[in-house]
């Protein structure tokens, strides 16, 4: 039968899709990690990787055990979790952190310090990808938590809300809209305005918002990030509404582009934390929830009318 530890190697492998990157990942050799490999293939008689001059990949019988032993770990690390539910240094080992790219970073930059001074046994791995793909590898146990925009109602998942964020209008410096403190949304009627790529739930927002008040929904620009965004407006493409906490974090520095609230109506989105509803560390993931929210508390701005 498959080692555990074997398994851990070839999932590494298929998160990766490299041999020298799994083993630094796993903390061992490249040419242990690769005859362990060989060796769970010839235990289940089956090739499980491909490996070319150019790139590695696995085959088809591979990913689906690559998946499965995701679901194998993952039930190994809750025994673990349930074996260590009386120590009282419980808050330690790893925790594996989901995160897209428009939610993590500005989170964590303001949460980060104090999980670290509140939990110094608790290693926190923080992992980006694309908010598509996050719900089905938290369920395989790639991740033990989710940062996410917005709840994903999964009836398999515990969904806690961190923060209620808000979108703010960024804008040229130079526009005639720069100069006041808030922005009433009718006065952006006729303007052009920037969104991220169709599927993000950014896009949708800021399409009905456009809709509502007669400004043009830019669709011959689209940003792939939040930079890009931020970017596209300061070579004066258009405005964009873009989240407060990355506001805080990267326009306010800024010298060729402002924010400023809208008086009302504005887009708002919900940052999550998530975790599976089976799993046995709910306490523990619970109270970094906590931790986390009083964090972002002084952060959150009232919610606007209409």
């Amino acid at each position: 039968m498959p080692s555990i530890q074997q398994l851990r190697y070839l999932v590494a492998v298929a998160d990766t899709l490299s041999f020298s990157r799994a083993a630094e990942f796993c903390h061992v050799t490249q040419p242990t990690l690769s005859m362990q490999v060989k060796e769970l293939e010839a235990r289940l008689g089956s090739q499980l990787v491909e490996r070319t001059r150019a790139r590695v990949f696995l085959t088809p019988v591979g990913s689906e055990i690559a998946r499965r032993a995701r679901s194998i770990l993952a039930e190994v690390e809750d025994i673990r979790e349930i074996a260590r539910r009386d120590d009282p240094n419980a808050l330690q080992g790893t925790l594996q952190m989901g995160v897209v790219q428009t939610v993590g970073a500005y989170v964590l930059s303001l949460a980060m310090p104090s999980l670290r001074g509140s939990f110094p046994h608790l290693r926190v791995v923080v992992r980006e990808d694309r908010l598509e793909t996050l719900p089905r590898k938290l369920s395989d146990g790639v991740h033990d938590v989710l940062l996410l925009p917005d709840d994903p109602n999964h009836a398999d998942f515990t969904s806690v809300r961190l923060i209620r964020e808000p979108l703010h209008l960024v804008l040229p410096a130079d526009h005639r809209l720069a100069a006041r403190e808030t922005v009433r949304p009718e006065d952006l009627a006729g303007e052009t305005i920037l969104t991220m790529e169709r599927g993000h739930r950014l896009h949708d927002r800021i399409a009905a918002l456009c809709r509502e008040v007669g400004a043009i929904h830019a669709r011959d620009y689209a940003g792939t990030t939040l930079d890009t965004l931020r970017q596209m407006v300061a070579t004066g493409m258009g405005l964009s509404l873009l989240p407060a906490l990355y506001v805080r974090s990267d326009v306010l520095r800024e010298k060729l582009v402002v924010a400023r609230p809208l008086t009302r109506g504005a887009p708002v989105r919900d940052i999550m934390m998530v975790w599976r509803r089976s799993s046995p560390r709910q306490s523990t993931y619970a109270l970094l929830a906590e931790t986390i929210r009083t964090c972002l508390l002084p952060w959150e701005e009232p919610e606007q009318q209409g």
